[in-house]
């Protein structure tokens, strides 16, 4: 163990480099706990990060990525360190999240950021990373119960209860008040997901209308929405609202209400932010939208775990506020948006796992 001591000594040892020097001396690599590190920090420090996403086929997840490695860069420009980070896109199943959380411990990274495919899933996948020592970041939706080193999430609650307010004015302007809405839905496995239901219902119900049918997503992309859409609409003549929980939801409904020439009879918001969700609000065809920042959840997720591995003390939770865009303010937000909720350029890459 002194040989293994005397390289910790020098300096900062990557845990990969570490879980290396260990099984050559014949110690089993959980047995080392490299949660936090002390000491003033070295240039030539060399972290690996594995960022385990639901899927990148969402815009939401691929823009959080984007932040994660642009805060990386910005901190390995101001103290020379290494950072690598590897997204593993788990394709929206909970057996592949977890198997890229056991491919990504036997890489050795250093820490992992978990987006988990839902909140019930996400536990096994905190105590494999215990059993082997790697500390957890969660990057929104959130876990039942586990242990993790900080927890990033939205506003939920509280944007969707803004996005449905604009939501009953709209309808009441429009002649439309005490009318049926209809929503599409992200998992209700998961703790966001539960969380946007419950502020958008507030919402409704305090506006004196219902919400009569809603359709949970399975894939995330705007073909299932459309789709789904297209159902909700013949089955429910009468509805005069629409509400979905995120971008390929917006997209895909959007086109069945066109598609179903009630465009003039449906009233839209929506949670959620993307270029085309934006360009919609523009044309006037979606009235509100509250949008999520995950570039700026992705940096503060990267900067709370960097702090982490170097021993700083970190917050538990940081809650990001939600971005209420309409059509009266979308204009002067778009530079904003451009910098925390999608990014215009960047180096964000692909999945390599």
């Amino acid at each position: 163990m002194d040989k293994l001591a005397s390289v910790l000594h020098k300096g900062r040892l990557s845990r990969r480099d570490a879980l290396k020097g260990a099984a050559a001396l014949g110690f089993a690599g959980s047995a080392l706990s490299f949660a936090g590190h002390s000491g003033a920090l070295a240039e030539g420090e060399d972290y690996q990060i594995a960022y385990l996403t639901p899927g990148l086929n969402a815009p939401f997840w691929k823009y959080l990525s984007d932040g994660i490695k642009q805060q990386a860069a910005k901190d390995s420009a101001a103290t020379g360190a290494k950072i690598t980070v590897t997204d593993y896109d788990s394709r929206n199943s909970a057996g592949t999240q977890l198997q890229n959380a056991q491919d990504a411990i036997t890489a050795g990274v250093d820490l992992i950021v978990l987006s988990p495919t839902d909140s019930s899933s996400a536990p096994t996948v905190l105590e494999l990373a215990a059993e082997n020592n790697v500390p957890v970041i969660i990057a929104d939706i959130g876990t039942d119960e586990g242990d993790y080193v900080s927890f990033v999430i939205s506003s939920n609650e509280t944007g969707a209860y803004d996005a449905g307010k604009v939501l009953m004015e709209k309808m009441k302007a429009d002649g439309f008040a005490g009318a049926d809405v209809l929503m599409i839905t992200i998992s209700q496995a998961r703790l966001n997901g539960q969380n946007r239901t419950k502020g958008i219902t507030r919402a409704v119900e305090e506006g004196g209308s219902k919400i009569v049918q809603f359709l949970q997503s399975e894939d995330y992309t705007r073909v299932e929405a459309q789709a789904q859409a297209s159902d909700l609409l013949s089955a429910n003549p009468d509805a005069h609202g629409f509400f979905s929980q995120h971008d390929e939801a917006t997209l895909g409904a959007w086109a069945a209400i066109e598609e179903s020439g009630r465009a003039d009879q449906i009233v839209f918001t929506a949670f959620d932010g993307s270029p085309e969700t934006v360009e919609l609000i523009k044309q006037g065809k979606v009235a509100a939208a509250s949008m999520q920042q995950p570039v700026l959840m992705g940096r503060i997720s990267m900067e709370v775990g960097l702090k982490h591995l170097r021993g700083e003390e970190v917050e538990k939770e940081t809650e990001v506020p939600t971005i209420l865009v309409t059509t009266e303010n979308v204009n002067d937000l778009e530079a904003q948006l451009a910098d925390t909720v999608f990014p215009v350029t960047g180096d964000a890459g692909t999945p390599t796992a």
